[in-house]
């Protein structure tokens, strides 16, 4: 199996959320990228005790700057990991010998073994990029280690950079966006399942987002990470994001909706990040206004598929609020409320929402048997009713 690439499996709590594929840069950082290929894989024994990034938890989090992992001494509860005094003052490289671990750990509580010299201290000027973390001294390199998600010049020339991230930089940022305390530690566990070498034929699975090309869509999960297309363009990035947004219908058109929710919601970050205001271009504001209104009926529906009513109901409303809706996509909101309401059993919500959509479009047929069918339901409620009163009351 080719050694230039490993893996990381991260999971949030219990919920997977994909696989980080990082590239090593052997040339470049030989021992370094030696040290962190091991410890993915079969991970080193030392005595009884086994050391390896297997459920290793991520143990910082700053956003717009890394997310840090890598203690395998402190660190290594997976699922059960939780925050302590120690953790983030351990590690161990592949480089370490037994009579390291059965000495006693400095007094400050620090237990780094294997330390090793310093390679590639180079600039960390984009994000993903990967390099070792250590003590502030010179040299100090064990397993600790972390990724950038945003340049970072102060760091220039103090770290060892040994690899990059090729695939999966979405699950870096939703790593990088989870919540955590004042010190960074995430309140849920983030860390890492399963970890080794990777080859290509391994795939990239990804569960909180959908990479399939369907479509023509290989734009990255989140804009600032696209390189596909200029930024600077409204009409490319109007293009950009409408391909992910048909990209979105050829998955509902296979019955995919979740695939199809995870495309519509990524459009949707591209079309908010990229709208320009009317007096930089009125043709694309409306161009994107118009695409944003179908991502959000879109969005609607693919939650009502799903019987997520409460936040297909989010979706309608984020429409009806837009005063640039025209009265057709408003029409279609109400419906799509009524039938939210309806699966709720909230029949006179219902009956306002059908009424609503009747009164922007009152060629729709099938919604008056919407209407009829709802009152329907709330005469024989309302009929029920009134029979166990008579039976109480009797």
């Amino acid at each position: 199996m080719d050694e230039k690439f490993v893996f990381l499996d991260i999971k949030i709590g219990s919920n997977s959320i994909g696989r980080i594929v990082i590239e090593l840069l052997w040339e470049k950082a030989p021992k370094t990228c030696k040290n962190f290929q091991v410890l993915c894989s079969e991970g080193i024994k030392i005595k009884n005790q086994v050391f390896t990034y297997q459920d290793n938890c991520f143990h910082r989090i700053i956003k717009t700057f890394m997310i840090q992992a890598g203690d395998i001494v402190y660190g290594k509860d997976g699922q059960n990991c939780t925050k302590s005094a120690e953790i983030g003052k351990g590690g161990c490289s592949i480089y370490a010998k037994e009579d390291e671990l059965v000495s006693t750990e400095s007094p400050d509580g620090i237990r780094c073994y294997g330390n090793f010299a310093d390679e590639n201290l180079g600039e960390l000027p984009e994000p993903f990029m990967v390099a070792m973390a250590n003590m502030g001294t010179e040299n100090s390199n064990s397993s600790q280690f972390f990724i950038t998600t945003q340049s970072a010049p102060h760091l220039n020339e103090k770290h060892s950079i040994f690899g990059k991230v090729l695939h999966g930089k979405s699950v870096v940022r939703t790593v990088e966006r989870s919540e955590v305390d004042s010190d960074g530690f995430p309140k849920e566990p983030v860390f890492i399942e399963k970890c080794g070498q990777w080859q290509i034929s391994m795939g990239i699975p990804v569960f909180n987002a959908s990479n399939d090309p369907i479509g023509g869509d290989v734009y990255e999960e989140f804009p600032e990470d696209d390189l596909n297309f200029d930024q600077e363009s409204a009409e490319k990035a109007f293009e950009a994001s409408a391909t992910m947004k048909n990209s979105g219908s050829l998955l509902f058109k296979q019955k995919n909706f979740q695939g199809a929710l995870f495309k519509y919601k990524k459009a949707l970050r591209y079309v908010n990040e990229f709208i320009p205001e009317p007096d930089v271009s009125q043709e694309y504001n409306l161009k994107f206004t118009d695409l944003k209104a179908k991502l959000y009926l879109n969005i609607s529906l693919v939650y009502l598929q799903l019987q997520q009513f409460e936040d297909s109901l989010t979706y309608t409303t984020f429409l009806l609020e837009m005063p640039e809706s025209s009265r057709f996509d408003k029409a279609k909101a109400h419906y799509r409320s009524g039938n939210c309401h309806f699966a709720k059993k909230r029949f006179d919500k219902a009956l306002a929402a059908y009424k609503s959509c009747k009164e922007l479009n009152s060629e729709d047929e099938v919604v008056d048997k919407k209407i009829a069918d709802t009152q329907a339901r709330l005469d024989q409620a309302k009929e029920n009713t009134k029979k166990s009163l008579a039976k109480f009351f009797g």
